[in-house]
């Protein structure tokens, strides 16, 4: 009996200390789950941490990877240092708002530049009367004499062309040379009458200058390399056109004036000179020079290429036309507002501009703003610099050839030349373009914080990084 109820306590006593053991082994296992949790935790967010340092540690910013993790460095030297990124950082911000801003307003810079050449093309040269009714005047009488109007034969050109030497060549038609292979007859109106023009489309560059399949001219097919007051052109002119006939057996020489000047007053007795590129049209009023019977006029002249920029580095785009001039659009402007304005020859400018009377000042503000005086500007300008010199003539011509007259006081005598065939080059060039934009950004960038392309990638790399470890990924 005692055998059997010891058997029945200790089986007893044994479910008891197993059930004892159970709820401790319970109580140790939650105690291991929270603790691997905690460790877990604890893990995670050491693996954040050791993630950002690995990575900053690493960049290729010089100072970045000691500022906050390097525990070597004293304190206050990771203070300074740290401070002085951050301020750097908030001011590279600044420059690069700056640069995105100067970038969207598209700011240009003007170059000048000087391109040497072998050779230099010629340009066109008008020479116009001073006295438009002169010209038209002699030309009225010819055709009411029974000749071909001026415009349609050799008289014009003759009668006013005395002499003309071009590089050493005869251009007045007196040597081999037909004079129209030189010069041509321009009816610019009454403003400036009947006019000659020197090389017009280019008929001397095509004789002595001639361009190759390719448009390019060749030092040694050029004769125009020379420079200098020795060379050019070089023409005596007979602005009042008194030496032509009506006689076709003798008409250039023994003549008698067909129209008679002697009331003007001899102080207007000479010509306009305006150089223009071949393909423009003739302004006299623009970049001309005046010059008079009696004197000689020299004129020493560079070339010079404008090269502008359109939209969006101006309001305006520029013209591509290579015919186009702003010049010759201003000038039908101020023939246009001279026609509606109804400019009063009979009494000066300054009545017309200042009279109380006048309306023509009032008009003429008006007209300005009307849509053939809004000229714009050209994309690629070749213009013609002139600087003029003159001398009076008071003795009498030994020159051969200068008939009938051998008194320089009845003629104006022009040489027209070269001072250097260099070109002056003036170019509008964007401040900004984007590759430029780009590596101001990056300069910035480089400077204030030791960044490159390389620490930008690592930069991208961690952030990848640290957002996978967010989501619970391993990497």
């Amino acid at each position: 009996m005692t055998t059997t109820l010891t058997k029945r306590t200790l089986a007893a006593r044994l479910a008891r200390l197993e059930k004892k053991l159970n709820i401790y082994d319970d109580q140790n296992d939650d105690e291991e789950e929270e603790c691997v949790a905690e460790k877990e935790e604890e893990e995670k967010r050491r693996g954040l941490l050791d993630v950002l340092e690995s990575h900053v540690s690493g960049f290729s910013a010089d100072g970045l990877e000691y500022v906050w993790f390097d525990t070597s460095m004293p304190k206050w030297a990771r203070v300074i240092v740290g401070t002085t990124f951050l301020t750097g950082f908030g001011l590279m911000f600044w420059l690069i708002s700056q640069t995105v801003s100067d970038y969207q307003s598209h700011p240009f810079a003007t170059s000048l530049m000087y391109e040497e050449r072998a050779n230099a093309r010629w340009p066109a040269i008008i020479f116009c009367p001073k006295h438009p009714e002169l010209s038209i005047g002699k030309m009225d009488k010819i055709e009411e004499d029974g000749l071909d109007p001026y415009s349609k034969n050799e008289t014009f050109m003759k009668s006013m062309v005395r002499k003309c030497d071009f590089f050493g060549v005869k251009c007045d038609g007196s040597g081999e040379e037909n004079i129209t292979q030189y010069w041509a007859v321009k009816d610019l109106g009454e403003r400036y009458g009947i006019c000659l023009e020197f090389n017009q489309l280019d008929k001397v560059n095509d004789l002595y200058c001639p361009e190759d399949e390719n448009g390019e001219t060749h030092p040694t097919e050029c004769m125009f390399g020379l420079y200098g007051n020795a060379y050019g052109l070089n023409v005596f002119l007979d602005p009042l056109l008194e030496y032509n006939s009506v006689d076709e057996d003798d008409p250039y020489t023994n003549a008698t004036s067909l129209y008679d000047a002697d009331h003007f007053d001899k102080r207007y007795n000479g010509m306009y000179v305006e150089i223009h590129g071949t393909t423009h049209e003739a302004v006299p009023a623009f970049n001309s020079i005046s010059g008079a019977v009696g004197q000689a006029t020299f004129i020493s002249m560079s070339e010079r290429e404008t090269r502008r920029l359109g939209k969006p580095y101006h309001e305006k785009e520029c013209i591509k036309d290579p015919s186009y001039s702003r010049s010759t659009c201003i000038s039908k402007c101020q023939e246009d507002i001279h026609d509606k304005c109804e400019y009063d020859t009979s009494i000066s400018l300054y009545d017309n501009l200042h009279g109380d009377t006048s309306k023509y000042h009032t008009c003429y503000n008006e007209e300005m703003t009307s849509e053939i005086c809004q000229c714009d500007e050209p994309c690629l300008s070749d213009d013609f610099i002139p600087i003029a010199s003159t001398t009076n003539v008071y003795n009498a011509s030994t020159i051969e050839g200068l008939k009938p007259s051998t008194d320089l006081n009845d003629y104006a005598n022009f040489h027209v030349y070269y001072n250097t065939i260099n070109l002056e080059i003036i170019e509008e060039v964007p401040v900004y373009n984007f590759y430029v934009f780009i590596g101001v950004i990056f300069g910035h960038i480089g400077f204030f914080t030791g960044f490159n392309l390389i620490t930008i990638m690592q930069i991208g790399v961690m952030f990848l990084h640290l957002f996978k470890r967010l989501v619970g990924m391993k990497f």
